[in-house]
């Protein structure tokens, strides 16, 4: 038995290699590294050493090893809406931010003891509670053991298997994915997805969360710590000319990073607009969904576009996010072009300007327009009702006099674009790109990022792209599935995206006319 189980995993193995490297033979100076690449993408990157710089940039917010063989503090994320682990005045466990600018690691031991360094205390049963399940900091001989199984911490009592999760005020024994700040943690029956966490390594996490250590000034309209990216870059500037280097090439400087969720037709339609458009194919890196093959019709259409590096994971939804930042960890240009699998560009995208502006300006990104306008303004305040913490996104602002540039008339200073836009591998890199917690709802998490560095983001109205959805394409996705799935993922992940910047909520204004005609 043993013996047919090997034959049968090497007969996948050989098969599986020999279609990627059908898909990836337009590369044959990298050939062994991308083929590396391409079979380990979307699989855990702690399960390798990471050697580069970039690598230890993208790692920032990689989810922990359990392993202890080392004594390392991490934060506890409870990973349905991304809160964490906090202490109160009274030493309870409560429900908190992931504030990198608040005390809330932890040391998890061998003997499976949560310690507080900070106080030299340990999570146990509070004993002054009226809740006789309630975790809070005890001395440390009165410590439980909290053993970290499949992603949850449990603990027995009474034969019981019980977990530390988020609890109702009105109901102690029932786990709450959804809780308020400040909500008591306690021991609860398991829940699959209220009792799951996350263990987010200290130093790690403050590198990925370093735009909300900026310092910033406390008013009655913003006084808390992601205030401090309120302060805008100014606008760009033309480079000095020593620092100028331009490209005369598009293909040598420029890489199209895509991700899709098995949606190949809708990638091949992107990529047959850009040859026409440019009279030229530009490389291409395309990260899809897995697990599985595409049929082989659809394989052999992908094979048939040389240029284009595209990889199938090996996770069924592997998110938007993450899936960007594979992309452009392979990307080898100065620039990338960041589209959705659903655009199509023409002569009205001015891809070329976009080139030049990054190559003759401070610019780190140039964003176009898709029939709706989704550049905007976003500023960190305080509501104005309830003075709680809110990011607002002032949607359709960036088009006015105020913030055209001189050097480039129609374009404009501005905080977010669409998901068209061309930018500096580097500055994006340097930022951690997005948070691959957010399976959608990642948009603005990068862009946020960017202004947080001083990173100036650019929005040019008359670079139209054309968001065409399925338009087109003679084997349609499974709309209606892939729409369910993301509304579904929606609120969740709308959630992790504001707790992440440790805010309640985000208010959208729009400008009244931020739809001009519709693009042809």
């Amino acid at each position: 038995m043993e013996t047919k189980v090997n034959i049968r995993f090497i007969i996948v193995m050989i098969i599986s290699t020999t279609l990627v490297v059908r898909l990836l033979y337009s590369f044959p100076e990298d050939k062994d590294q991308t083929l590396f690449e391409a079979l380990s993408i979307g699989r855990d990157t702690r399960d390798a050493p990471t050697n580069t710089e970039e690598d230890r940039r993208f790692n920032a917010d990689e989810e922990p090893t359990n392993d202890i063989s080392e004594i390392i503090k991490h934060r506890i994320q409870f990973a349905f809406e991304g809160r964490c682990v906090g202490i109160s005045a009274e030493n309870a466990l409560v429900v908190s931010f992931c504030n990198p600018n608040v005390e809330q690691a932890f040391i998890y031991d061998q003997n499976s003891i949560l310690t507080f360094p900070e106080s030299g205390l340990c999570v146990g049963l509070k004993a002054d509670s009226s809740k006789h399940t309630e975790l809070g900091l005890v001395a440390c001989e009165k410590a439980i053991q909290l053993d970290l199984l499949n992603g949850t911490f449990i603990h027995t009592i009474n034969d019981s298997i019980l977990c530390m999760s988020p609890i109702e005020e009105a109901n102690e024994t029932k786990a709450l994915c959804q809780p308020e700040l400040g909500a008591t943690i306690s021991l609860t029956p398991c829940h699959e997805k209220c009792s799951t966490v996350r263990l987010l390594e200290e130093r790690s996490f403050l590198k990925d969360r370093e735009a909300l250590l900026l310092p910033y000034n406390r008013s009655s309209k913003c006084d808390f710590p992601a205030c401090g990216i309120n302060n805008r870059p100014p606008k760009a500037e033309f480079l000095p000319p020593g620092e100028i280097e331009r490209c005369t090439n598009i293909s040598e400087c420029v890489t199209v990073v895509v991700k899709t969720a098995r949606r190949p037709l809708l990638v091949l339609r992107l990529a047959d607009s850009i040859q026409k458009t440019l009279n030229q194919n530009l490389l291409m890196v395309v990260i899809d969904d897995g697990p599985h093959l595409h049929p082989p019709d659809i394989m052999a259409k992908i094979a048939q576009y040389p240029h284009m590096k595209y990889i199938i994971g090996d996770k069924e939804d592997l998110g938007i996010a993450e899936g960007r930042n594979m992309g452009v960890r392979l990307v080898k240009t100065k620039y990338f072009l960041n589209f959705d699998d659903d655009l199509i560009v023409s002569e009205r995208s001015n891809i070329t300007t976009m080139l030049e502006m990054l190559d003759m300006t401070d610019t780190s990104l140039v964003g176009g327009k898709f029939s709706l306008n989704f550049a905007g303004f976003m500023e960190f305040a305080n509501d104005e009702t309830t003075g709680k913490p809110v990011l607002v996104y002032y949607r359709g602002s960036c088009a006015v006099e105020s913030q055209e540039l001189l050097s480039y008339p129609g374009c404009y200073r501005c905080d977010v674009t669409a998901n068209g836009f061309m930018a500096r591998t580097r500055d994006v890199l340097d930022v951690g790109g997005w948070s691959k917690e957010l399976k959608v709802i990642e948009h603005k998490d990068l862009f946020l990022r960017l202004k947080g560095a001083g990173k100036k983001v650019v929005y040019c109205p008359k670079f139209k792209i054309k968001n065409a959805h399925n338009e087109g394409e003679d084997r349609p996705y499974d709309k209606k599935a892939y729409y369910e799935l993301r509304m579904k993922r929606s609120h969740q992940m709308g959630q992790r995206f504001v707790n992440h910047w440790n805010v309640v909520k985000e208010i959208e204004f729009r400008n009244s006319d931020e739809d001009d005609l519709p693009l042809v």
